[in-house]
């Protein structure tokens, strides 16, 4: 056993720096992993909060076009004759204007509101139209004549032109709208009532009030968020301005609208690369469809990582010193499990093999072996498991073990077979091991008293065996006259129990 233990511990020895090595690997590692999982969380929550930001200024737009559209429809049904009577026509409109300048006023960032009616209602240029001035009121402005312009002319009329194509209600991407002269989103619902096209509802809001949540977005020291539309282009990046010629920076859209809309589906943060660096971004996907994203470098994200590696390394030398500790405390028990029978506790067949072997060595070498075997057999164990089942047959074996461990319980006891024990005993003197072979006895006679149980009753056979120099060439020589001793005591107890 001390043999096999010293050639595990010196294997575990030489492995130590190969450990470390791996230990320090997979350490840096989960350090990686550590810092991208924090900067995950950090991105994450910022791309939400801000998102939700955004978003609750779109729902906002929404509710209150909503609310436009709902009037609308609930007036058109309930006038008969609406289109065709002049004075139910004219209050339809000023019930509108009302509810379009009362809407516009209490929603936040509107640029301009609208209720078109389609030309085919009452002409190229009926509804109510009011635009933002630069003193933050809402004036009328003439409803623009849209038979003017072709329907594919986005920057005049797509806000009219598209919902209806779509025939839902639709955010527009952001465009420079040439009536209004600046870069707006729209928000616009078609009004389609008994499968008629009546007309459009919807608000314009200027890109600032999505822009400006965009750019004040700071992740660890330089991140940053960018944004693009439902189509995947580019609508504001802090970059963008740096690059002369925006085909140039446009040529990386496809990919980080690809990696972009990947992040904000699965809720992830996907690595990716941009001017030559490597990044990590989060996304989160707009109510108006949009790709609201927050990015940052690896070279932030991983920043501590120096630091974090030399402070880990100070915590894993004393670690991988307890380890050590461990590792051997571990072996020994292991290899101590390994050489003991685990019904009896007792050493096994392989720790008897070992030690039998070390001593026939010694004595073929002729070296000073000074032992004394004994060899113990239960009686009548099959007996027992053939009248009684095995279950008392082990208690038998467990009981005989227990009483050989009273008497010698420094000694090397082992269970070499189903009811067979071996005790080697080093400079025994003989009166002294017969004494003990009769404290057996009265051991044996005190379990029996406690079990009191006829399929629990123990009886015990035992042979001795001196080793003699001048006689005993091998070991085996000397267990053979312990175990024939045995078999005369065994043989001894039967007849006198006759």
């Amino acid at each position: 056993m001390k043999q096999l233990q010293r050639r595990i511990l010196v294997l575990v020895c030489s492995s130590v720096l190969i450990s470390a090595f791996l230990v320090i690997s997979i350490a840096f590692s989960n350090f990686t992993r550590i810092l991208h999982d924090n900067s995950k969380q950090i991105m994450q929550l910022m791309c939400i909060e801000k998102r939700q930001v955004i978003d609750e200024k779109l729902v906002n737009i929404e509710e209150s076009v909503n609310t436009l559209y709902h009037f609308a429809v609930d007036q058109i049904r309930k006038s008969e004759n609406l289109w065709q009577n002049d004075e139910k026509f004219e209050e339809h409109i000023r019930s509108m204007r009302t509810l379009v300048e009362t809407t516009a006023r209490y929603t936040d960032g509107v640029l301009s509101v609208y209720y078109r009616l389609d030309s085919s209602i009452r002409g190229p240029k009926q509804g109510v139209w009011l635009v933002k001035n630069d003193a933050g009121e809402f004036i009328e402005k003439e409803v623009t004549d849209i038979s003017q312009y072709d329907e594919d002319d986005i920057e005049h009329v797509g806000w009219c032109y598209v919902p209806i194509a779509n025939e839902k209600e639709t955010w527009m991407n952001p465009y420079f709208n040439q009536n209004m002269g600046e870069e707006i989103i729209s928000y616009v619902i078609p009004v389609i009532v008994e499968d008629q096209v009546i007309g459009i509802v919807g608000m314009d809001i200027s890109t600032s009030l999505l822009y400006d949540n965009v750019k004040n977005v700071q992740v660890y020291e330089k991140g940053y968020a960018f944004l693009m539309d439902n189509e995947g282009r580019f609508v504001y990046h802090p970059e963008m301005e740096e690059y002369p010629i925006m085909e140039e920076f446009d040529r990386g859209h496809a990919y980080l609208y690809k990696k972009s809309l990947l992040s904000a589906e699965n809720q992830s943060v996907e690595p990716y690369r941009w001017g030559g660096v490597d990044k990590r971004m989060t996304s989160q996907k707009l109510v108006n469809g949009m790709i609201f994203t927050v990015c940052v470098t690896e070279e932030e994200i991983l920043a501590p990582q120096q630091k974090t590696l030399l402070d880990t390394i100070v915590v894993i030398i004393p670690t991988m010193a307890l380890f050590i500790v461990a590792t051997v405390y571990i072996i020994k028990a292991m290899v101590k499990l390994m050489y003991t029978d685990t019904m009896t506790r007792t050493g096994n067949k392989a720790a008897y093999t070992e030690a039998s072997d070390i001593l026939a060595k010694k004595i073929e070498d002729k070296e000073n072996c000074n032992i004394t075997v004994l060899v113990a057999d239960i009686n009548n164990l099959k007996k027992t498991n053939d009248t009684y089942g095995h279950y008392y047959g082990d208690i038998l074996i467990q009981n005989g073990a227990e009483a050989l461990k009273t008497v010698w319980g420094d000694k090397s006891i082992y269970r070499v077979g189903g009811d067979e024990f071996v005790i080697l005993y080093p400079n025994a003197v003989k009166e002294t091991v017969e004494k003990e072979i009769e404290a057996l006895d009265k051991a044996i006679d005190e379990l029996n008293k406690k079990n009191n149980r006829k399929a629990l009753h123990l009886q015990m056979a035992i042979g001795m065996a001196e080793y003699d120099p001048e006689t005993d060439k091998r070991y085996m020589d000397v267990f053979r006259r312990a175990d024939s001793a045995m078999y005369e005591n065994k043989k001894a107890k039967k007849e006198a129990n006759m």
